[in-house]
């Protein structure tokens, strides 16, 4: 049961199904998939093996509690998943599974795919937002209120122009989300130490079409895993839209005080 209460009450389901553990699961195994793919182009393993491992990467045949029930014995999450995968592949084409990868190669891959998800649904949500405010901010263009500075009164403003200060800052958090997504959607296959070592003599290669199958940019340098520099922009970015919303949910909260009583929340039936 959630305890917190943007994953209780105001979470959006479609967004919350990219996070759960079997779509977590499930792109973990894509990105198992699309390198037995490029192994197979490369020459690395039988075609015929990637096409099995293609086939049985997908929770349908790889179940979540299978996975838990591997790591529960040998304590290694991503190794579950790539022993209950190889253990669904017919043959001896389980023995391709994770052949040459690190651990950090998939899950920062797989993490890469969820972001490219999630970015869908925030971007779509920055856009309904900065409409709704763009609208208000015409329609009461003319509204005349109190300015404030200081919480004091000062010269009279507009709420249209609260409104188009809110729409534009909101316009700069799509801008910066169009212009990071290059450096956080990127994945990787660079083995251990990020080497390439294990991943044959045409690593490179086999990296590149990986990320291409995956519709992912590869890195262009890296270790074991992909530098953690990236990640904190996202959530840097997150924490700047918190923080937009946040003075508007303030704005909102003072101006609805009895003694002010200039705006006021919209009302549901039922709520006290």
């Amino acid at each position: 049961m959630a305890i917190h209460p943007i994953d209780g009450r105001y979470g959006s389901k479609e967004v919350k199904a990219i996070f759960d553990e079997e779509n977590k699961l499930q792109r973990l195994l894509d990105v198992e998939a699309a390198l037995a793919r490029a192994h197979a182009k490369v020459g690395g393993i039988p075609k015929k093996a990637a096409d099995e491992i293609t086939r049985k990467a997908s929770t349908r045949y790889v179940k979540v509690e299978r996975v838990r029930a591997i790591e529960d014995e040998i304590n290694h999450d991503l190794m579950a998943m790539v022993k209950a995968l190889s253990e669904q592949c017919e043959g001896d084409s389980g023995k391709y599974v994770h052949l040459g990868a690190t651990s950090a190669d998939i899950m920062d891959t797989s993490l890469a795919l969820q972001l490219r998800d999630f970015m869908v649904f925030l971007g779509d949500d920055l856009k309904q937002l900065k409409a709704v405010l763009l609208k208000l901010a015409k329609e009461h263009k003319k509204t005349v209120c109190v300015g404030r500075t200081h919480a004091q009164h000062s010269v009279p403003t507009t709420y249209g122009l609260k409104f188009a200060i809110y729409a534009t800052e909101v316009q700069r958090h799509l801008d910066r989300l169009s212009e990071y997504k290059p450096r956080i959607l990127v994945g990787q296959m660079t083995g251990a130490v990020g080497t390439q070592a294990a991943l044959g003599p045409k690593a490179m290669e086999t990296q590149e079409i990986t990320m291409k199958e995956l519709g992912l940019k590869p890195v262009m340098v890296s270790n074991q895993v992909i530098q953690r520099d990236r990640h904190a922009e996202f959530l840097f970015h997150l924490a700047l839209i918190g923080e937009t919303l946040n003075k508007i949910f303030i704005e909102i909260r003072n101006l609805q005080r009895t003694e002010i009583d200039e705006v006021a929340e919209g009302f549901e039936k039922g709520k006290q």
